[in-house]
């Protein structure tokens, strides 16, 4: 059976028993373009993306579509509104053909019970979750353009070796902004030596300078 990879970037330290329950779980095939869910629906679970790529994103009254983020191999996602009940507040859609573990409530229970103190754990990571998004809105909110861009950078490069598998489109969708924005600004910290952009990666050369120039 293929191993779990460890999740890095939308959701952290989660129990490694929850890894043991996914390669228990039978795998869902999405195609490319379909729907995982829909906002407004009632939360059945949460997921697990074991292959490819998926577009969360919610829709205003008027039909408008604006995209939140991009989770790729190895994230969990739609877990909020699985665990405070309540209807969901964006819908998922596969970008790319893709392989998704669902978790229901069954199984969240089942794990519950044989090991109460996970469910602190959760509270904690959910905790470290909303955090997380609060400060990403407060970044797109006031933080310049190329700004966001140098610290999204940032933040990916923290479990990695400096090399981000990500492409142009996915920072734009992530930030909030154009692809043709994005290539602007990754050609000027190019042009500064402080990255290398290759085919969907991106190397951190000059960690540093990024970090100044966020805080700046």
């Amino acid at each position: 059976m293929d191993k779990i990879p460890v999740i890095q970037e939308h959701i952290l330290d989660l129990p490694e028993e929850l890894y043991e329950i996914f390669k228990t779980r039978p795998v869902r095939f999405y195609n490319k373009n379909q729907m995982i869910y829909r906002q407004g629906e009632a939360a059945e679970g949460f997921y697990f993306l074991k292959k490819g790529k998926i577009k969360v994103f919610v829709n205003s009254p008027e039909g408008l579509e604006k995209n939140l983020t991009v989770y790729n191999r190895g994230d969990v996602f739609g877990e909020a509104s699985f665990f405070d009940g309540y209807p969901r507040i964006s819908s998922a859609k596969a970008i790319t053909d893709s392989e998704i573990i669902m978790m229901d409530k069954s199984d969240i229970l089942e794990l519950f019970k044989k090991k109460p103190l996970l469910a602190l754990k959760f509270i904690e990571t959910l905790s470290k979750k909303v955090r997380m998004l609060s400060n990403e809105i407060d970044n797109m909110s006031f933080l310049s353009a190329d700004k966001r861009i140098a610290g999204f950078l940032l933040d990916l490069s923290q479990n990695s070796s400096g090399e981000i598998e990500i492409s142009q489109d996915d920072i734009g969708i992530a930030i909030g902004v154009s692809r043709v924005t994005v290539s602007k600004i990754l050609g000027s910290f190019a042009s500064k030596g402080w990255i290398k952009t290759m085919y969907k990666k991106i190397l951190i050369i000059d960690h540093e300078a990024l970090l100044n120039f966020t805080r700046a």
